[in-house]
């Protein structure tokens, strides 16, 4: 019994190894909630996570107290999956690999390759749904530092804190970099952290980010319109508003994760809340088909406040008739795609692991936390006496949320 416990621990300690080592957008997500779900069975839980509050200055020696208005965020625990596989008896007596070796190489390393690419996947979707700002142009591959130094510079106008930073981009978006810019060569550097240079990924440093290549980002499309100038906003939102009503024509369509902004609402500093000289971005929540009779509701994030707002983000709240600009950066992007590479910051998303249940009336069980991401692998080995056959599977439960996704992610937009 005692060998066997030893054995199964190493599935799960040893899976969770290769898997937290092939990670590359979830590095950047913030795990520090995870002590927030250490309970069992937390699927569909929500936490709710609140932001700091933020104070107005006062002029003079009056006495003008101010309400307290905490806003917060939820982190939702609805993330599950994982892998499965089976042998009957005969199999196993004639094929089965022996040892701890084989079995790493046969069935642990490609389990938890294919995961941790699960992982990633769900990370980089949450990211790009979920982040309103937006640099380059859809359809395009940047070629010039300076797209990716828009990004750098963003972060830094809406007061992303210090930090290590991610640029994750795909290939074609390095190899257009790399290829237009042949002295690029010199521009990356070897991380700081001497962990961080052999991750499997990981470029070098430049332009204030660890650089990486990834396969898993995804592709974001724009929605549709017959006319860009006929998009306005036709009942004028209020502080704190998350949606609009708006005018269009019929059949025109907003896709969910889509960046848009509204004329004269420009971007405001967070700290001094003075306007950064760019339009306020948001992205769309919900998909929309527009029935074009002036009651079609766009719903978006973050929420919306303007002058007087302790938590003012635009120098002006749209009024009625204000045009709605979709995909800043773009030249006519209707229904335009591709791929987008994240610029982030740790403080821009949460993500969570939580434990499962570890059953007792089976032949193996074991589950393993990482003490540092909260990540947890469940495996479980039970015999079928009915078709003969061992069944293993691999459990993996996760959530995300968002945090300051507002100030410390950015879009690359290139080509699909």
């Amino acid at each position: 019994m005692a060998n066997t416990f030893k054995f199964v621990n190493w599935l799960t300690m040893e899976g969770l190894r290769i898997l937290i080592n092939k990670s590359q957008v979830a590095q950047f997500f913030n795990t520090s909630y995870n002590k927030e779900f250490t309970r069992e069975f937390a699927v569909g839980e929500t936490v709710e996570v609140k932001y700091p509050q933020r104070f107005l200055i006062r002029n003079g020696l009056g006495y003008s107290p101010q309400p307290i208005a905490r806003k917060s965020t939820t982190v939702n625990v609805d993330q599950i999956f994982g892998i499965d596989f089976e042998w009957d008896s005969v199999e196993k007596a004639l094929n089965a690999e022996r040892g701890e070796d084989a079995i790493r190489k046969e069935y642990l390393e490609p389990a938890m390759a294919q995961i941790a690419s699960e992982l990633d996947s769900r990370c980089a979707n949450y990211a790009l749904l979920n982040t309103p700002h937006i640099v380059g142009a859809l359809g395009t591959n940047p070629t010039a530092t300076s797209t990716y130094q828009k990004a750098r510079t963003r972060l830094f106008q809406l007061a992303c804190p210090p930090g290590e930073k991610g640029m994750i981009v795909s290939p074609s978006m390095m190899e257009s970099l790399v290829t237009a810019n042949s002295g690029l060569s010199g521009w990356f550097n070897p991380p700081d952290e001497i962990s961080k240079a052999f991750k499997e990924g990981a470029i070098g440093k430049a332009a204030g980010f660890n650089w990486y290549e990834s396969n898993n980002l995804y592709s974001l499309t724009s929605g549709t319109e017959a006319n860009a100038a006929a998009m306005q906003v036709y009942t004028a939102p209020v502080s704190g508003a998350t949606q609009v009503t708006i005018a269009g024509g019929a059949g025109d369509t907003y896709k969910k994760g889509e960046s848009i902004n509204f004329a004269l609402a420009y971007e405001t500093n967070p700290q001094n809340r003075r306007s950064i000289g760019v339009l306020k971005e948001f992205v769309v929540t919900e998909d929309l088909t527009l029935v074009g009779d002036n009651s079609d509701v766009l719903k978006f994030w973050p929420p919306i406040e303007g002058p007087g707002s302790q938590y003012q983000n635009v120098s002006a709240l749209p009024a009625a008739g204000a045009v709605i600009i979709r995909q800043p950066g773009t030249t006519s992007p209707s229904g335009k795609s591709g791929v987008c590479g994240l610029a982030l910051h740790q403080d821009a998303f949460a993500l969570v692991g939580v434990k499962l249940e570890t059953p007792k009336a089976v032949e193996l069980a074991s589950q393993t936390r990482d003490p540092e991401t909260g990540i947890s692998i469940r495996f479980i080995r039970q015999f079928d006496p009915n078709t003969s056959k061992m069944i293993n599977r691999f459990d993996v439960l996760l959530g995300f949320g968002r945090l300051y996704a507002d100030h410390c992610a950015v879009k690359v937009a290139s080509l699909t």
